[in-house]
């Protein structure tokens, strides 16, 4: 079992775990524009105000499939709650941490070779955060990449 990965925090961030049965690019966009408006309106400075804002709704409360805890900071989607902001994982009780998509149980068991090309290859399709995330959850760049490396690497 993984704990980490570093395809987490490639290319702006994965989003991908974030939500459930996402409907469009356009409704993922509209629902992490009224989150972000929610939490600058929140404004939260200490970790019982992260904690209050990441409560204000039961966590599959989701707004278009996507959390509520889903933001938009510096051009990127982000979770406010996560421990590369904190040091501390302020999800824990609320969101499935534990959760990692096929791609990244995949990334997990090769060389540390096929990772840097995996690696490569995404930051070679210059992708917007939210694409990069529908496509690692839903395998897509997984497919494509193992459709053009060969095996034994």
């Amino acid at each position: 079992m993984i704990s980490f990965s570093p395809l987490c925090q490639l290319n702006g961030g994965c989003m991908g775990c974030c939500g459930y049965g996402f409907i469009s690019v356009e409704k993922i966009k509209e629902a992490v524009a009224e989150n972000t408006t929610e939490f600058q309106q929140a404004n939260p400075q200490a970790e019982d105000d992260f904690l209050q804002f990441r409560n204000r709704r039961p966590a599959m409360d989701l707004r278009h499939g996507v959390c509520r805890n889903l933001i938009e900071e510096n051009g990127c989607v982000l979770c406010p709650l996560h421990p590369a902001r904190h040091g501390k994982d302020l999800r824990m009780g609320h969101c499935d941490t534990d959760y990692f998509c096929k791609t990244a149980k995949t990334f997990a068991n090769w060389s540390p070779e096929k990772q840097q090309q995996f690696v490569d290859f995404i930051k070679r399709k210059e992708l917007d955060n939210i694409t990069y995330s529908l496509q690692m959850d839903k395998g897509m760049l997984l497919r494509e990449f193992e459709r053009n490396v060969p095996p034994n690497i």
